[in-house]
């Protein structure tokens, strides 16, 4: 028997409202309608291409049971529901209160809204909140992502979604796996509120806090996430992250350690390439290099962390460049190290101290090996001193260049190479300075025992003096270009941050001296009354080879 429009007039006009001010449910088409007390004693029977309308709602479904009193039905067999231009759900089964407007859909549901798709095995739709709540896993999928949970609830008005418990956003860029998520369909903003992990090609970010712009692949994250890439970690207080442009910005109390090279880098503000394995702090900016117990830290205005290959970092320190180590201090207008050779290199008024020495020079590069100094080579302008005394008494080397070598992190011996000049003290048993001697050969090789001068060695021609200390003259303790720096010196790992004061101590501004060329000084004082040096004893077999830079 099929229900004709006659009939469907009674049911409108004969079923009284269940409650006052509650619209009811109205049946639009039904091919079987028929009340069965065995199958139901409540339900009314809808067999049939079944079309009920509720407010601004039409429902479909194969067959029904609709109880009248209540204001309810329940709809089985290809369900559907359509609201307004945009929002549609299909399911198999629905129970749907039209008193308080709530919709139960469970098996197989999918709702379309415009370009949003739902999918999950049991939705509650509340059509007066327009908020639909799935809770035994679903997901949801826009025209970029595909977000998954165990609990969902997707607002229609707003066309947000808030995401919990297992949490998959699938981007074809990264996948974002969290507890909780917040996600806009519009703007394809998610909004990070828990312990979250986001995952690339290049690799991984942790995170607790921040908003990642799915569409824009930019990321603002806060509460010190981590940003993990191969063998190097970075943190701050709070990242900007351009996935597209591979590019990291950091704030605050920056941390970027490379764990295979034992090197981090430190700074308030950072910027990282992930593309180049390029990264620069500045703003406290340092680096620390712990790779042995003498740990080493770097400071400057500017310090560049370069991927120089798969293995190795290059660091540069650019401006009022200081470096503290427990066997070694340097500044520099730029310090260089490079971790795969363990070479640091100084530019621009380097100093260098290892014990009482002090080494400076145009470029001055230290050579580490297993974490301890090697060697040093100081090319054009070269010049070494060292403290004798608690007086003025300063042994002075200079030259085109210079090797320094160092054994259990102190220097062991040095070696001048073109023009090279002298001065040296001898010392009583009571380590007071007796004799000075002044000289110029090719190359001068000084040794030292416990940081203490012990032999030194003229090879080539040579001409100098030897002269009793108390006979000479202030003005000749000292050649003209020497200066002695110990206010620039670090002292400590915080001694690096401070500004580097500008070298003040030449001879020229400590004591009054005759302002005399090197070489013609030199000469000069072989005609004097001291006593000439002659001859000078050679070594037994040659200096060490200048090792391969």
């Amino acid at each position: 028997m099929r229900a004709t429009t006659a009939v469907t007039s009674w049911y409108r006009d004969t079923v009284s409202s269940p409650t006052a001010g509650k619209e009811r449910i109205f049946i639009e088409n039904v091919d079987l309608w028929k009340y069965d007390r065995d199958v139901d004693t409540f339900a009314q029977l809808l067999v049939g291409n079944v079309v009920l309308r509720h407010k601004d709602a039409t429902m479909y479904c194969d067959s029904a049971k609709l109880y009248q009193e209540q204001n309810r039905f329940e709809g089985f067999g290809a369900v559907r529901i359509e609201q307004g231009d945009s929002l549609e759900i299909t399911c198999n089964y629905i129970d749907y209160n039209g008193m308080n407007l709530l919709a139960r859909l469970r098996e197989s549901v999918v709702m379309n809204h415009g370009d949003n798709h739902l999918y999950t095995d049991s939705l509650d739709y509340d059509r007066k909140t327009g908020l639909g709540y799935y809770f035994d896993t679903g997901s949801v999928a826009d025209t970029l992502n595909v977000l998954s949970s165990t609990y969902g609830t997707y607002d229609t008005k707003s066309k947000k979604v808030v995401f919990e418990e297992d949490v998959v956003l699938d981007n074809p860029n990264f996948k974002l796996y969290t507890d909780q998520l917040n996600y806009d369909t519009e703007t394809k903003l998610a909004d990070i509120v828990s312990p979250s992990r986001i995952v690339g090609d290049s690799g991984v970010i942790y995170t607790s806090r921040g908003t990642y712009d799915t569409e824009n692949d930019l990321a603002y994250l806060m509460n010190r996430p981590v940003m993990v890439s191969g063998t190097r970690w970075m943190t701050g207080d709070s990242l900007f992250y351009d996935r597209g442009a591979m590019r990291a910005e950091m704030y605050r109390h920056i941390q970027m350690k490379d764990t295979a090279q034992q090197v981090a880098l430190f700074g308030n503000f950072a910027v990282y390439h992930e593309d180049i394995g390029y990264g620069f702090a500045q703003d406290s900016a340092y680096i620390v290099e712990y790779s042995s117990e003498d740990t080493l830290y770097m400071h400057a205005k500017l310090m560049e962390m370069i991927k120089a290959d798969s293995v190795s970092n290059l660091f540069k320190g650019i401006g009022n460049a200081r470096l503290y180590r427990s066997n070694a201090q340097a500044v520099a207008d730029s310090i260089i190290y490079n971790t795969r050779d363990s070479v640091m290199v100084s530019y621009g008024k380097p100093f260098i101290w290892s014990g009482e020495s002090q080494v400076t020079g145009d470029t001055v590069s230290l050579f580490i090996h297993n974490g301890e100094l090697d060697y040093a080579h100081i090319r054009e302008n070269a010049y070494l001193s060292s403290k004798v005394d608690e007086e003025k008494h300063f042994n002075q080397m200079r030259g085109r260049e210079v090797l320094a070598y160092f054994s259990d992190q102190q220097m062991d011996s040095v070696w001048t190479r073109g023009n090279a000049e002298v001065i040296y003290y001898s010392l009583n048993p009571d380590s007071i300075a007796t004799e000075h001697v002044k000289a110029q050969c090719s190359e001068i090789l000084m040794q030292f025992e416990e940081e203490e001068l012990s032999k030194v060695k003229l090879m080539g021609r040579q001409v100098g003096t030897v002269s009793p200390v108390m006979l000479i003259d202030e003005s000749q303790l000292y050649y003209p270009d020497f200066v002695w720096f110990p206010e620039g010196r670090p002292t400590s790992f915080l001694d690096i941050f401070r500004e580097t004061p500008k070298p003040g101590g030449s001879a020229k501004d400590k004591k009054e001296e005759a302002d005399t060329p090197p070489n013609q000084e030199a000469e000069d004082l072989s005609t004097s009354e001291s006593t000439e040096i002659t001859q000078v004893e050679q070594p037994q077999e040659e200096p060490k080879e200048r090792p391969t830079e």
